[in-house]
């Protein structure tokens, strides 16, 4: 029974556009497809995907047919006007698949290539410096395939690399920690071992 369920969130997850949105209200498209699987979530909040990904959805739900490939034709872009972009480092830290580059109070660049359109950066920019075009060569993102799948890598990558840094500080605060602890002790032991010469003083 478990397999078959996780066989069937991997089959969901290939139908899904690998954008990780958040269109549909979960962290990912993974999310979303243990959502379907797990808690009967509708079919049809995959708003990239439109009704194609949702007739699709329910074919795989039937156990119908493989999964076909879905496109957005000709997709959209983020663009960053440099004149405008004060280097807050909002953009970079929402973006999904690190698809943008630069450091804090410099500019900010869209590595084109690895933009897949998810439009999650455009809401956050704090001085409206950013928008949506058209991908330079009016590629379509196509899904399954592997535009989808490097996608999908790049956002994982991401995601482990964080882990690493919060694990990395996470090791960090606990040292500083037990260094603290072992200092506030020493100061403990220090503060009875005067108070009991003061006493051997007074009684001598």
């Amino acid at each position: 029974m478990m397999n078959q369920k996780l066989n069937l969130i991997d089959k969901i997850t290939k139908a899904l556009p690998q954008l990780q949105c958040k269109k549909c209200e979960y962290k990912d498209c993974q999310s979303y497809a243990k959502a379907i699987v797990n808690k009967n979530e509708s079919l049809d909040k995959c708003e990239p995907g439109l009704k194609q990904t949702e007739k699709q959805l329910k074919n795989i739900i039937k156990g119908e047919g493989k999964i076909i490939a879905n496109e957005i034709e000709n997709y959209q872009i983020a663009t960053i006007d440099e004149e405008k972009c004060i280097g807050c480092t909002i953009c970079i830290k929402v973006c999904p698949v690190d698809a943008i580059i630069g450091a804090k109070l410099q500019k900010h660049f869209v590595i084109n290539q690895q933009c897949n359109g998810c439009e999650l950066c455009i809401a956050e920019c704090p001085v409206d410096c950013m928008e949506m075009v058209q991908n330079l060569k009016n590629l379509s993102w196509v899904w399954p395939g592997k535009q989808a799948e490097d996608s999908r890598n790049n956002y994982y990558s991401r995601l482990k690399r964080l882990e690493t840094i919060e694990n990395e500080k996470k090791i960090k605060r606990d040292k500083l920690n037990q260094k603290y602890l072992i200092e506030e002790y020493l100061k403990e032991a220090i503060k009875r071992e005067s108070k009991k010469r003061k006493e051997v003083n007074t009684y001598g």
